[in-house]
């Protein structure tokens, strides 16, 4: 839930001079124009454009903070949420559009319906009931079966794994 909250304040929220700035700062460590950065090109990526050497350990520890899908590769959206500051991310502003992008229903509070909507659970899988409690469990700190916005600004601030 997490992630899905900060790719939607990457793509929906940011200024478009900030997204366009990230974006060729992408496309410039992208050398072979895939979509995505491998480890090499963000070695050589670093060292081109700050002049730092990056050790294969910092690398690493980089790929095990910003890879979420843990696909081995650097996507643009996973790029733009360990790029911009997580001040940025966790402004009043930012948190209260993302809030409302999982409360569709404007109650005031996220449902695990509206979770399963946004995260595009609900297409038959097995796992979405476990995923959905997995989520309440984590986020739901009064135990109401509901995400408050306190509780949803306490997950956004404090939990670790997406930032």
């Amino acid at each position: 839930m997490k992630q899905a909250t900060y790719a939607y304040i990457a793509s929906q929220l940011l200024s478009k001079t900030k997204k366009e700035e990230l974006a060729k700062v992408f496309k410039a460590f992208d050398k072979n124009g895939d979509g995505k950065l491998s480890m090499e090109e963000v070695k050589q990526g670093y060292l081109d454009h700050y002049g730092k050497i990056m050790s294969d350990e910092e690398v690493e520890t980089m790929f095990n903070a910003v890879d979420a899908d843990r696909s081995g590769f650097i996507d643009y959206t996973e790029f733009i949420v360990a790029t911009v500051n997580s001040e940025e991310f966790n402004s009043n502003e930012f948190l209260q559009a993302a809030f409302k992008l999982f409360d569709k229903d404007g109650s005031g509070s996220i449902s695990a319906d509206e979770i399963k909507q946004v995260l595009g659970f609900g297409k038959g899988g097995s796992g979405d009931e476990a995923s959905i409690n997995a989520i309440l469990k984590q986020v739901d700190e009064n135990g109401d079966g509901d995400i408050s916005f306190d509780e949803f600004v306490h997950m956004m601030k404090s939990l670790s794994g997406g930032k």
